[in-house]
């Protein structure tokens, strides 16, 4: 696994190439092992990602970290598509999907509750406002969530 530092320079030479190509970079997951990492990006542009970006900016980030020592030979290098259900994690999520559904995980339970269904509102500073709750409406400090999640929206009568 990549040092603490060195994730933040990934994140940062991914996050300037997608930019630079008109993507929006959603979030990183390293896992496997030293020997044999495994870089899970999640990219999406407006109007939905392809499998073709998918492939296209594959190539090129794999090509970007490989120059710059990123990678190693036993590298395992995947570009996705956030799904329907994306993390809601930046800044500007936040104010993107002000009015659609969300799911909280939390640190702390609220009554008990350690997951919450609700209508996101947006952000102030650094607390997450929810509308719709079984709690009510909320104002969630930073710290007090693990994961938000959108919640699909299907059109009526998709199964």
């Amino acid at each position: 696994m990549p040092a603490p530092i060195e994730i933040e320079r990934i994140k940062k030479t991914i996050t300037d190439f997608l930019e630079s190509e008109g993507y929006e970079f959603v979030d990183l997951k390293i896992g496997g092992t030293v020997s044999r990492p495994v870089f899970e990006i999640y990219v999406d542009i407006e109007g939905g990602i392809t499998a073709e970006d998918c492939g296209k900016i594959a190539r090129s980030l794999r090509y970007r970290l490989d120059t710059e020592g990123f990678l190693n030979d036993g590298a395992t290098f995947i570009v996705s598509s956030p799904g329907l259900d994306r993390v809601i994690k930046h800044e500007k999520d936040f104010a993107r999907f002000a009015g659609k559904k969300v799911q909280v995980w939390l640190v702390e339970p609220i009554n008990g509750r350690k997951k919450l269904k609700g209508m996101l509102k947006g952000q102030q500073d650094g607390s997450v406002l929810l509308t719709e709750t079984e709690e009510g409406d909320l104002a969630l400090a930073p710290g007090r969530w693990k994961e938000i999640r959108r919640v699909p929206e299907y059109p009526e009568g998709f199964k």
